[in-house]
């Protein structure tokens, strides 16, 4: 579950600091002077100084320890002095430079991250078969402390006939990227021969190995170029580590190509269906057939292995790599065998690497973006025009968000509807028109339903699927239609204020009149330009694309993956209570979904089966209930039969439940209005108030002072106490209640799904007054 995953990252956390040497590092021996005479394919304590410190100082950064602690300040100051030469502690401190924030690029973390830039641009094997792959340590003629007057790296790169290996390999492109990232400049030749050697090395069947050993033959440079070919010897020290190779393939390739794709943006000018990288997709084919085996907690190298595999399963969005879901696994053999002490294996590596596994992998999902096939397929894999524009968008808002890392997902139609709600946006996108099945209709209904939003953007802004994406709304919500969203939309002003930009895009939205269901980019291409990483000439459309995620969680409930609101009835049914919906005015039902989730609820907290069926006003049915619900977002005017029928329910008896759907004033100043037609005085009175926060409708376990929360929407416009409750109740016969009322929305809040732009209480607090006038109305309370 979502609280295990982070109480083990708590007591990992705790158990990382607890081994903190004096001087702010976790290097449990003192430095070497110089190398020592090793095993050959074995790293020396020379090459491997600073690695410990390195990895628990990115582990704990991520883990969201902030720099300006005194312990991370210590360690990060610590890593900003020494001379590292070791290979895997160069990749890992990198990671240390990408997470600090601005006000930290201080002159000496520049000269230490450039220092580091040399080391993993100069330190390859720059000729000959192996060119482009590194071994555990460069330049270590030189030591001793950081500080500018030292030389610098020499440039010769490693000799021809140099050792090598694809996981100190792997680790250096990581700090190259890293380095790049916190803001050092890698040639773009760099990323195209890192690109091209790992390609070269990938095995016909999609895998890599370790160090070109190929059937249990290994391939050696000679001098001068070529290679010999011999069966291996028992003192090779060569490990055919193939599964985690393969690992490390796929990410590494995932780095490069988004470098590449970077420097040749002018290929998504045009627009022709998906853009493949095959080395990508069989390396993933191999690991999709052989996840167990990677995924094996007897491989002697999990918690290693397990990084890979999230760093894959994070750059590549898949939830899952061949049938497993790579993080649910991973994260519930790590809650199981973590030690008492808060560490895995008592090894600060092992804790390290499986921290970050877990904070990486439970990171909040931007968007999940749809894989969808056409019927017929004019083109193949028309949602793949841009692979990386999710990708992008998540990095760039992740370094603005208050989570400081979000991730983005793949996914289909294929898998129950539920699974798409790790993200609260739906991600389409294309040049084409949309044709899809109606099942996958039924399945993007049931989503919106559910309260998730569906965004569309036309690549290469085609008209033909921009309105396409509209006619797919008409079939979804006939009732709606798109308009062109308002310059005081919520969406404009979230976090980035579009007044700022440059020039304000065009969208499009359907609403529900209680939140956008759809969005539509149908010019702008946004999706072109989060692709190319245009940060600067387009930064509008990265800030467009954060405002539209921020309004879709109400601006601060990032879920974590795996924190669902999905509720679903379980275990046997309890007593019925019927309650009718009102069919009354244009909007009645504007949230259809609320209502099965709020019946879950009652099923599963009180045993209650909820009857719920609509009824009209004028048959005499609504006689027949005992509770009725009346909602709606638009301006309602009643005749007097429906006044008199709603009056005798209510004198009969019976409990009238309203709310403003949205805190749409437009219903509530009608329902108000009518109300005062139907009860005279007594709604005069009852509506002049709040009920006391001591009334019977809050006096059981789930109301106490404080708990009572609004979305902040709300709290910004609302005049008064924010928390407590401001349900009104209109007294019909001695002290009950025959109509309680909220003009705050509580309709909205029964999907469960946070959103900006709504007038009313947060979603739990919605639904626990919902419950609790049912409760009320039934006699329960």
């Amino acid at each position: 579950s979502v609280k295990d995953v982070d109480a083990a990252v708590d007591k990992a956390v705790a158990y990382l600091f607890s081994q903190q040497q004096p001087d702010g590092s976790w290097e449990k021996e003192p430095r070497l002077n110089k190398p020592e005479t090793t095993v050959e394919g074995v790293p020396s304590k020379y090459a491997t100084y600073g690695g410990e410190t390195a990895i628990v100082t990115y582990a704990l950064l991520a883990a969201g320890q902030g720099a300006q602690s005194e312990p991370m300040k210590k360690a990060i100051a610590w890593l900003e002095h020494v001379d590292l030469h070791g290979t895997y502690a160069i990749g890992l401190r990198a990671q240390v430079w990408n997470l600090l924030p601005e006000t930290d690029h201080t002159k000496l973390m520049a000269f230490a991250r450039d220092r580091d830039r040399d080391y993993v641009y100069f330190g390859r094997i720059t000729k000959g078969t192996n060119a482009g792959f590194y071994t555990y340590l460069y330049g270590a003629d030189t030591g001793g402390v950081l500080a500018p007057t030292m030389p610098p790296l020499e440039k010769t790169g490693l000799p021809d006939m140099s050792g090598f290996d694809r996981s100190n390999s792997q680790y250096a492109v990581l700090g190259a990227w890293a380095v790049e990232q916190a803001g050092a400049e890698i040639p773009v030749k760099y990323w195209e021969e890192e690109d091209f050697a790992w390609k070269k090395a990938q095995h016909s069947d999609g895998s890599w190995d370790y160090n070109n050993v190929k059937g249990g033959m290994v391939y050696e440079p000679k001098p001068g170029g070529g290679v010999t070919v011999r069966p291996m010897r028992p003192g090779d020290h060569i490990l055919n580590s193939v599964p985690t190779m393969t690992c490390a393939g796929v990410a590494t390739l995932y780095i490069t190509q988004d470098y590449l794709m970077r420097a040749n943006g002018h290929m998504f000018d045009t627009c022709n269906g998906g853009i493949p990288n095959p080395n990508i997709e069989s390396g993933l084919a191999w690991l999709g057939k052989h996840i167990d085996e990677v995924m094996s907690l007897t491989s002697g190298v999990y918690h290693y292995a397990i990084y890979g595999v999230e760093r894959i399963g994070v750059a590549s969005g898949r939830k899952t790599i061949g049938d497993v879901d790579w993080f649910d696994r991973g994260a519930g053999v790590l809650v199981r065998t973590q030690a008492g002490d808060g560490s895995w294996n008592a090894t600060l590596h092992d804790t390290s690497f499986s921290t970050l596994f877990l904070v990486r992998g439970r990171a909040p999902v931007m968007m999940n973006k749809l894989i969808y096939t056409n019927s017929p397929a004019r083109q193949k894999d028309p949602w793949d025009e841009r692979p990386r524009d999710a990708a992008n968008l998540a990095k760039w808002m992740g370094k603005r968000s208050l989570e400081g890392f979000l991730n983005w997902q793949l996914v289909d139609l294929k898998n129950p509807v539920d699974e798409l709600h790790d993200a609260p946006i739906l991600y389409l996108t294309g040049s084409e028109a949309l044709n899809l099945s109606k099942s996958d209709i039924d399945n993007l209904r049931l989503f919106v339903e559910q309260g998730g939003m569906l965004l569309g953007n036309a690549d290469c802004g085609k008209k033909m699927f921009a309105t396409s994406f509209k006619e797919l709304g008409a079939k979804l919500f006939p009732k709606y239609e798109f308009r062109q969203l308002p310059p005081g939309h919520p969406i404009f002003s979230e976090q980035f204020m579009a007044t700022k930009w440059k020039s304000r895009p065009q969208l499009q939205g359907l609403s529900n009149g209680v939140r956008e269901l759809m969005v539509l980019i149908p010019e702008a291409d946004a999706g072109k330009f989060w692709q190319t990483e245009a940060t600067k000439i387009h930064e509008d459309l990265f800030q467009l694309g954060g405002n539209i995620f921020l309004y879709a969680t109400g601006k601060e409930n990032l879920r974590r993956k795996g924190d669902s609101y999905i509720v679903h009835a379980v275990g046997e049914g309890g007593r019925p209570v019927q309650i009718a919906r009102l069919e009354l005015g244009d909007n009645w039902n504007p949230e259809p979904g609320g209502w099965r989730r709020f019946a879950a609820v009652m099923h599963n907290t009180d045993q209650v089966n909820l009857d719920v069926k609509t009824v009209k006003l004028g048959g005499g049915d609504l006689a027949k209930y005992k509770i009725a619900h009346w909602t709606g977002t638009s301006k309602v005017l009643l005749n007097d039969e429906q006044r008199k029928e709603i009056k005798d329910f209510v004198e009969a008896g019976g409990t009238l439940l309203i709310d403003a759907a949205g805190g749409t004033t437009a219903f509530a100043d009608s329902a108000e209005a009518e109300l005062g037609q139907i009860f005279g005085d007594a709604a005069k009175k009852g509506l002049a108030s709040p009920l006391p926060s001591t009334h019977a409708l809050y006096t059981d376990e789930h109301w106490k002072t404080g708990e009572i929360r609004y979305r902040t929407f709300a709290r910004q416009g609302l005049v008064g106490k924010s928390n407590e409750p401001r349900i009104r109740g209109i007294a019909t016969a001695g002290d009950r209640l025959g109509v309680l009322y909220s003009r705050e929305d509580l309709t909205g809040g029964l999907v469960g799904e946070p959103v900006d732009g709504v007038m009313g209480y947060d979603e739990h607090v919605a639904t626990q007054l919902m419950r609790s006038m049912v409760l009320y109305a039934d006699g329960s309370k």
